[in-house]
């Protein structure tokens, strides 16, 4: 039963001077909501450039309830990628944090990633030829990394790439004390 997504009225309702409704607390319909309109597009911190030291170092974390890696690549930078096979959209990723070397192999049919996400490898690659699937690799996710501390965002939209520098002025002053 969808009662928030299409009315803005009820969603308006749920919060008034004196009280919030408990359904901003409970309901799956807002918390998804809340996922696609706010955490989606907000800065989200993922981790410090400090905890993938080594190429192939990695961490995962979730942004608005979506699974994603930040990984040091060959090339010394750190990359935000989904944590999805662009084959089933299983996670790619199941550990907390390591090294995976060179490449991300998905679990469930093998295919594998170069650590910036591009696809490296499909088994039985004939199978796929004409289809979009055989040039897709792991997402690229939104990021930026400011005195080594990276946030991301799903949306790439409108305050995409340079947009998080000016709200981290309160981090600045913090580290800077």
């Amino acid at each position: 039963m969808r009662r928030y997504r299409d009315d803005p009225g009820a969603l308006a309702g749920l919060v008034a001077d004196d009280r919030v409704h408990r359904d901003v607390y409970i309901d799956p319909e807002v918390f998804q909501l809340e996922m696609e309109r706010l955490w989606s597009r907000t800065w989200i911190y993922v981790g410090h450039a400090s905890q993938v030291p080594q190429a192939g170092d990695f961490i995962t974390a979730d942004i608005a309830a979506k699974p994603v890696i930040m990984v040091r690549h060959t090339d010394g930078k750190v990359r935000v990628l989904m944590n999805r096979c662009a084959h089933k959209g299983t996670k790619v990723v199941y550990d907390i944090a390591g090294n995976t070397g060179k490449t991300f192999r998905c679990p469930y049919h093998a295919w594998t990633y170069r650590t910036d996400g591009t696809l490296l490898n499909i088994p039985l690659k004939s199978g796929y030829e004409g289809t979009r699937l055989e040039a897709q690799g792991l997402t690229p996710i939104a990021h930026e990394t400011y005195r080594g501390f990276v946030f991301a965002r799903l949306d790439d939209g409108a305050g995409g790439r340079g947009g998080c520098g000016g709200s981290l002025s309160w981090l600045v002053e913090l580290g800077d004390r």
